[in-house]
């Protein structure tokens, strides 16, 4: 019988173990590639007789990007069989690591027995066992184990949590792992016995199983539990299924389908449910997004969103949404041009209107096409601008049931000159051509038509005045004229009901935000603005302005403070420093200097406390309805406690009605091993009503046990 040389023999037989490993491949799909670099390294290499080759001393196999390091090796080519002495610790490309104290493996690829075994799967979850199998080159097949992502102490303290088990079976094809006795232990405990559990093992972010449950307590359905599965369809789409089911009572499925095309993608979420809240009524929801690339460089974007009553989304806290809005938009925006079209539906959920309220438009569409040029005859730049929009309700009631549809064509011309010692001054110039029609409202003429031209010069002098110490001042006057010519149009105001004085718009043409509205006549806009800034990132600012009207005083309503032939007084204050803290507070006074607005918003970053929040004062205007000064304070805290506790409070209070609409309180713990999150919320189901719901949560999340979450923990024993 012809013998083959042992040591070429020897490096193919290396290759085959680390692929009866399942560290390197099935050895068939080798041949057919190119071909991969084993190399050993050892400090003494020895060849007993014609059969054994021995390897000592610091032992190191490279195969591609799998290493394998051993105390000693000895290959028996009468036996076909590798003997490897430990410490052993294989290490793959994916960060999957193998530790044994010793190893008998065949080279028919397929076999192997390794015996003190630990298991590392993405560096966090460890299984240990006593021996460990290999079998056809991607099951381990491990006995008497201990499972746990948790750091071992060296004092022989239990873990936080540890899954006992006597058999467990990695598929590393299917990415799964199979427990087999399983007795989930807290801190040495034995909490519960499952005779067979299945869990992916965390190296494949899109795995078929179960994800973390959640625990919830509400005022409505009492306890319940949530238990989500994760269903891999193929690598363009999955689908997870979300039963809840709750004491007292609710039978609910969630569900989540996403799928991925070559030119975009597609969501859908939705639940229904059968509850206690309304006995014998199927409820539920159905959220559908999309995106895609279409030709000529758009891209469409589609939502649907419907609900089978009011308060369901808020009853399972799925949305605090009061008004749903299913659209649909094409966009497309390239250097100097911007093209935008969106067709929207909306379904109130206010328990105080209907869609057949005056004010509840229940279909609507918009289309803005903008392009800008840079005459250099002209100078400066030229923007010209379609825009159309139209809005339906589904009465046909004269006045309630008003809809309208409406084509601007725009041309808006504005350049700007600096003069002498520093004197900034801009001419604007637009013209208006607008086209309206109004059904159901015999108040106004069914079509108009009209040009109306505007015109604004500002002037400015900013003065800046540099110290040595780093601090710089600028004090800036502004003064601006503005005209237009809006009486030819006579319109309902459906889209500029919500228009308040501010620094973002006291310089404006037309301070209404929508269609419906232009300002007439002349005024006068008129601001101080100063400023400090320093080396330290610290920027003080503060701005006072006001408008003055030369006719046309009434077309703005009472509270936003540009009403009559005097506007309020604004006032407004800004502090940055850094990314640390942003604070603005505007304050409007009426002609006797009594506050009619006030507004603060805060964004604060300290340490380990991040705030943001914001307040704000009306006083009562009766003009809009409101018959009560609005009082009303939202806050979101995050505070980081400790390396392993974080918190997080939201609400909102309105303190004229003297309650808190919304109030949730979260916490968090977090190690390398495990993440708790509860929850207590505190919020109201409409409007009108006088009790609040109440509801908690809890969610325990194990990273490396059935998850691809990364702990960004720092390793350490629990004491």
């Amino acid at each position: 019988m012809s013998r083959r040389p042992l040591l070429p023999a020897l490096l193919t037989l290396l290759v085959v173990t680390l692929t009866g490993l399942g560290l390197a491949g099935p050895a068939r799909a080798q041949q057919d590639a190119a071909p991969v670099l084993t190399s050993l390294a050892a400090d003494l290499v020895q060849i007993e007789g014609e059969d054994v080759l021995v390897a000592t001393g610091n032992v190191e196999i490279f195969h591609g990007d799998t290493r394998l390091r051993a105390d000693s090796l000895r290959y028996d080519r009468a036996t076909d069989r590798i003997f490897v002495a430990g410490p052993i610790t294989i290490i793959d490309a994916d960060g999957t690591i193998l530790l044994a104290d010793q190893a008998e493996l065949q080279a028919d690829l397929e076999t192997g027995l390794l015996s003190g075994v630990r298991l590392i799967l993405d560096r966090q979850l460890q299984i240990t066992g006593a021996e460990m199998a290999r079998r056809q080159g991607r099951y381990s097949d491990l006995r008497q184990v201990a499972a746990s992502s948790c750091e071992t102490c060296e004092d022989g303290r239990a873990p936080l949590w540890e899954i006992r088990a006597k058999r467990v079976v990695h598929d590393e094809e299917l990415k799964q792992i199979y427990f087999y006795h399983a007795r989930f232990r807290i801190w040495g405990v034995p909490v519960f016995y499952l005779p067979t559990l299945r869990v992916p093992d965390g190296t494949e972010d899109r795995v078929s199983g179960f994800l973390t449950p959640s625990f919830y307590s509400t005022t409505e359905f009492g306890y319940g539990l949530k238990l989500p599965y994760y269903y891999v369809i193929n690598e363009h789409s999955d689908l997870k299924l979300t039963p809840y089911v709750a004491t007292d009572y609710t039978t609910t499925l969630e569900a989540r389908y996403r799928q991925a095309f070559a030119n975009g993608n597609i969501t859908v979420d939705g639940a229904v449910s059968q509850d206690s809240i309304e006995p014998g009524k199927t409820r539920g929801y159905l959220f559908v997004n999309g995106a895609f690339r279409v030709p000529y460089d758009f891209s469409l974007n589609f939502d649907l969103e419907t609900t089978s009553d009011d308060p369901y989304l808020r009853d399972y806290g799925y949305s605090e949404k009061d008004r749903l809005d299913s659209a649909i938009t094409l966009l497309r925006t390239r250097e100097d041009e911007r093209i935008w079209a969106n067709v929207t539906h909306y379904q109130s959920l206010r328990a105080d209107t209907t869609n057949e309220d005056e004010y509840e438009p229940v279909l609507s569409g918009d289309l803005r096409w903008n392009h800008r040029y840079q005459p250099a005859a002209l100078g400066g730049w030229l923007d010209t601008d379609l825009i159309g929009h139209f809005h339906v309700r589904d009465s046909d009631e004269n006045i309630i049931g008003r809809d309208m549809a409406q084509l601007r064509g725009r041309v808006d011309w504005a350049r700007d000159w600096t003069g002498w010692n520093g004197l900034r001054m801009q001419a604007r110039t637009r013209l208006n051509a607008e086209a309206k029609q109004i059904t159901n409202d015999d108040r106004y003429p069914t079509y108009q038509t009209a040009l109306i031209p505007e015109a604004a010069v500002t002037l400015s002098w900013p003065m800046i005045s540099p110290a040595s110490d780093g601090v710089s001042y600028m004090l800036e006057p502004v003064a601006q004229f503005a005209w237009s010519d809006a009486g030819q149009i006579r319109s309902p105001n459906d889209d500029s009901r919500a228009v308040t004085l501010d620094t973002g718009n006291l310089f404006r043409l037309n301070r209404f935000p929508g269609l419906d509205r232009y300002e007439d006549g002349g005024r006068v806009n008129l601001a101080l603005r100063w400023s400090r800034q320093s080396t330290d990132g610290l920027t003080l600012a503060l701005t006072g302005g006001r408008i003055y009207r030369y006719d046309d005083w009434d077309i703005f309503p009472d509270g936003s403070g540009l009403s009559g032939p005097r506007s309020d007084w604004l006032a407004q204050v800004d502090i940055d420093f850094s990314n640390n803290l942003a604070l603005r507070t505007l304050t409007l006074l009426d002609n006797d200097f009594e506050p009619a607005l006030s507004q603060t918003r805060l964004s604060l970053t300290y340490g380990d406390l991040d705030l943001s929040s914001s307040y704000i004062w009306q006083r009562e205007d009766r003009s809009s309805d409101q018959t009560k000064d609005l009082n009303e304070i939202a806050a979101n805290l995050d505070y980081q406690i400790n390396e392993s506790w974080s918190s997080e409070l939201v609400i909102r209070r309105d303190y004229t009605a003297k309650r808190t609409n919304f109030a949730e309180l979260g916490l968090a713990y977090e190690n390398e091993c495990v993440r708790v999150d509860l929850f207590a919320r505190r919020r109201f189901r409409a409007t009108t009503d006088v009790e609040p719901t109440l509801s908690y949560g809890l969610s325990v999340s194990l990273p490396g046990f059935g998850s691809n979450e990364t702990a960004a923990r720092r390793r350490r024993c629990t004491s």
